[in-house]
């Protein structure tokens, strides 16, 4: 069984292409968690429609407490009933899935003895994937390589795991950049990871670039550190399991979200910017935890080229932003 573990809220024009999606998949053995989260427009009623058209669907209304929240009534919904071969995704309520998402990501599993996937994504805002993929690639690579390596993702989305890896993991309720917190947990604990690059989930974008969405959000937002605690209890995990590698490469990752930020506040107006970019404590953040990892075995040239670069001149991060596409 998979399980799709599905948050709503205020996304009714978006919902039905999001469940279709997952109600269309090319293999049988698939249940729907719809997880109502206070949703003040009609998703609460569009999801009773389809519990009610559907047997594998099951709908949990629960009072608003935002994406977290909502993620762990799933979570512990799907875990009472969960066994050992039973399989978890995530998706957000407006994206939407390829077709054979379920049966390719289940099969690569299986084929490579894996508690864990990851697929590639599309983003736009189309209501359908573009043409046939070309140049199909996989992998497996045992979980402590990926983790010190940059092609696993930290979003949630895309992801396949084992039921068994959440057992005792949840997601922090009232933070941003939750998924930061949990999977680099679950993907430790999966062992072995396999990765494809074919395009099987639809990350779907409204209005602004993911730039603006996540740049203006910042100023002045008392959790715009959450990231940094994330990344200190990262740190703290692998301090105890005594992957000193692991710990070096958590503060090369902090060092690459500061240059992110830096990058992407200097391309707002003025009076738009974080205050904290603007006065200098970015740089003192990023000087702090470049010091701690510049002599990772592992970063290659061209990163080590852009990490030293930034520590010299703060503002070619805005060239390196594109250059490098920190974030994709």
């Amino acid at each position: 069984m998979l399980y799709f573990i599905i948050p709503v809220y205020k996304v009714e024009a978006y919902l039905s292409r999001c469940v279709d999606s997952v109600l269309a998949q090319s293999i049988s053995g698939i249940e729907v968690v719809l997880i109502d989260d206070g949703s003040p427009d009609r998703c609460p009623e569009i999801c009773d429609r389809y519990k009610e058209a559907h047997g594998n669907i099951e709908v949990i209304h629960k009072k608003n407490g935002g994406l977290s929240d909502a993620r762990n009534a799933g979570l512990r919904y799907v875990m009472e009933r969960a066994g050992d071969a039973d399989y978890i995704t995530f998706l957000d309520s407006d994206d939407y899935v390829h077709p054979q998402y379920a049966e390719k990501m289940l099969r690569l599993c299986g084929e490579y003895s894996c508690d864990m996937a990851q697929c590639g994504y599309e983003k736009g805002s189309a209501d359908r994937f573009s043409a046939a993929q070309k140049n199909i690639m996989t992998h497996v690579m045992d979980a402590e390589d990926a983790l010190l390596g940059y092609e696993l993702k930290s979003q949630m989305f895309g992801k396949v795991f084992r039921a068994s890896v959440f057992s005792d993991l949840f997601f922090p309720v009232g933070r941003l950049n939750e998924d930061e917190f949990v999977v680099y947990i679950a993907a430790y604990r999966a062992k072995r990871i396999a990765f494809t690059n074919e395009k099987l989930h639809y990350y779907y974008r409204h209005g602004e670039t993911i730039m603006e969405s996540i740049a203006k959000k910042l100023k002045g937002n008392p959790h715009r550190y959450d990231y940094l605690e994330a990344y200190k209890e990262r740190a703290e995990f692998f301090a105890r399991e005594n992957k000193p590698e692991q710990v070096m490469r958590t503060y090369e990752k902090v060092c690459t979200d500061i240059i992110l930020r830096y990058s992407e506040q200097m391309y707002l107006k003025k009076d738009e910017r974080d205050e904290d970019c603007v006065d200098g404590t970015y740089m003192r953040i990023y000087r702090e935890n470049f010091k701690r990892m510049i002599k990772r075995r592992g970063i290659p040239v061209k990163r080590r080229i852009m990490y030293t670069g930034f520590y010299i001149i703060p503002h070619s991060a805005v060239v390196m932003g594109k250059i490098f596409g920190l974030r994709k």
